[in-house]
């Protein structure tokens, strides 16, 4: 068995940490892939609850995740069901506190020892670059690239199926949310500007002027 191989994937609000091996004994790369997880570890910066597990749980956190934020972004809620019901994770939007709460439960629906995560939005998307930059790593865990499914179109709106199309598919998590709010910033169609159009000359007008004759005086004589 080849050595441990440990990666860590940071951002401003979050640290995900992850532990295993290469399958590939003979491997002679400077740096090995990482095909094999033994435990994964995610903690949010000022959150004294860290969230850990291995492969079922940290699959379960990127789908729960991206499916959450893609919710966000359409306003559409679809359902992501999976086979495992080890390591449940799902986020639900707390409104009254304008925060979102992720929750895990060791099986699905078992509530006695779920741990909970309260996150604001700069927390909740730090999280996303996170994992983001897990899901762009080719050497980590490549099997991850196809557990990750596009939404089915019925689940989209035109504005996110539009930015998913003009979107490449390297820039991620990240990028497609990035995308998506980029286009509440888009102006009006009809108030763009060609910037390679020339100004015209304003228009001359043919409009004839009358003069206005003033009524003359009374002659005081008559």
């Amino acid at each position: 068995m080849s050595s441990s191989i440990e990666r860590q994937y940071m951002s401003p609000n979050c640290v995900l940490s992850l532990q295993g091996f290469s399958e590939e004994s003979d491997n002679q790369e400077a740096i090995s892939v990482m095909s094999v997880l033994t435990l994964a570890k995610c903690q949010i910066i000022g959150n004294s609850t860290t969230l850990q597990g291995g492969l079922t749980f940290l699959e379960h956190l990127l789908h729960a995740v991206s499916s959450y934020t893609h919710d966000l972004l359409s306003g559409l809620n679809h359902p992501v069901e999976s086979k495992d019901k080890n390591d449940y994770i799902y986020l639900t939007n707390l409104e009254d506190k304008k925060r979102h709460l992720l929750i895990w439960q060791k099986e699905k629906g078992q509530t006695d020892d779920q741990l909970e995560l309260e996150l604001t939005t700069v927390q909740l998307f730090d999280l996303l670059d996170a994992l983001d930059q897990l899901y762009q790593d080719p050497l980590t865990l490549p099997q991850l690239k196809d557990e990750i499914k596009p939404l089915s179109r019925r689940h989209r709106q035109a504005e996110v199926s539009f930015v998913e199309q003009s979107t490449p598919a390297t820039l991620g998590f990240v990028g497609f949310t990035l995308a998506a709010i980029a286009l509440f910033f888009i102006p009006n169609p009809n108030n763009i500007k060609d910037p390679n159009r020339e100004p015209q000359p304003a228009r001359e007008t043919n409009q004839q002027v009358i003069p206005v004759e003033t009524p003359s005086k009374p002659n005081e004589n008559e």
